[in-house]
């Protein structure tokens, strides 16, 4: 197995960057991602009289997968997420749903260990893992790592955890994915501007389908198929993966419209994955029970 270290880091997500590793389809590769890295004094300063600080998103890579070209899709199944002992969450005025109603700044320091998040000396959650940012170099221009879109990227979504499987368009030769911003829990919307952000190893075996048309980053459950649309309006990213999981059920089931809609309506989970990054991200979870054809 291939290993990549945070040696190997990048903000924006581009066709021009360098790969950092070379690995072939059906390779597993060990990923280390980046520990939080907003120092602490961060949260001490009065920004009544200084400019709140600059969001920069570190994720590692990127990794060129040999035989990936545009048009074919990556098949990232996500087979173990190692966490550090330590995480942070933060909120300020510059970050989260309510920074605009908040006039300080928070930070807090979490031990993570055993399966268990210690928020406090009487308090305890179980660990919830997943992998905020996972994509590859969009075909046009570059694109900061903290913007979600069809590439994947900065999506927060629950679903990219252990045991599933992420499948990605490919935009350019290599594919160029990378890696980050793996939380070791975190609600839906992660509406604080974080979650429990923590550095780890992430653990991924890498295929590439060829030939292969995605409407959009996709990720496969045991038991679903969740659709991720970003956008920079909430309602019609919830409009627009609405159209697109319709469209999924049509082509899976050989139906007209109005059946794919109804079923859409009564079995599928509209989510809000995050609201707090430069855009949104929303879902659709269609259960496969619904598919008559359970494959891709």
């Amino acid at each position: 197995m291939k290993h990549l270290t945070t040696n190997s880091v990048i903000h924006v997500m581009d066709k021009e960057n360098v790969p950092a590793i070379t690995i072939g389809s059906g390779e597993t590769i060990a990923v280390e991602t980046a520990k939080p890295g907003i120092p602490d004094a961060t949260f001490t300063k009065d920004y009544s009289v200084e400019p709140y600080p600059k969001r920069i998103l570190t994720i590692t890579g990127p990794i060129y997968v040999e035989g990936a070209e545009p048009g074919d899709v990556l098949k990232i199944r996500i087979d173990d997420i190692r966490l550090d002992t330590m995480g942070k969450m933060w909120m300020g005025q510059w970050m989260g749903i309510l920074m605009n109603e908040v006039d300080h700044c928070y930070m807090r320091k979490v031990r993570v260990e055993d399966g268990v998040v210690h928020f406090s000396d009487s308090l305890t959650f179980p660990v919830r893992p997943m992998i905020g940012t996972l994509g590859v170099a969009p075909a046009g221009e570059a694109v900061d790592c903290l913007v979600p879109a069809d590439h994947g990227a900065n999506m927060d979504s629950l679903n990219v955890t252990t045991g599933n499987t992420l499948y990605l368009q490919v935009g350019v030769p290599g594919g160029l994915l990378s890696v980050g911003d793996v939380h070791a829990a975190m609600g839906y919307g992660e509406v604080l501007g974080t979650g429990i952000e923590i550095g780890s190893t992430v653990v991924m075996t890498i295929d590439v389908i060829k030939a292969k048309a995605l409407s959009c980053p996709t990720v496969e459950t045991d038991h679903s198929f969740e659709l991720l649309v970003s956008g920079n309006d909430l309602s019609e990213a919830c409009r627009e993966v609405t159209r697109r999981a319709i469209d999924f059920v049509m082509s899976h089931n050989g139906c007209d419209f109005d059946e794919a809609y109804a079923l859409v309506g009564q079995t599928s989970d509209l989510k809000i994955c995050q609201v707090v990054n430069p855009d949104c991200t929303v879902s659709m979870e269609i259960p496969k029970a619904v598919l008559k054809n359970r494959e891709l």
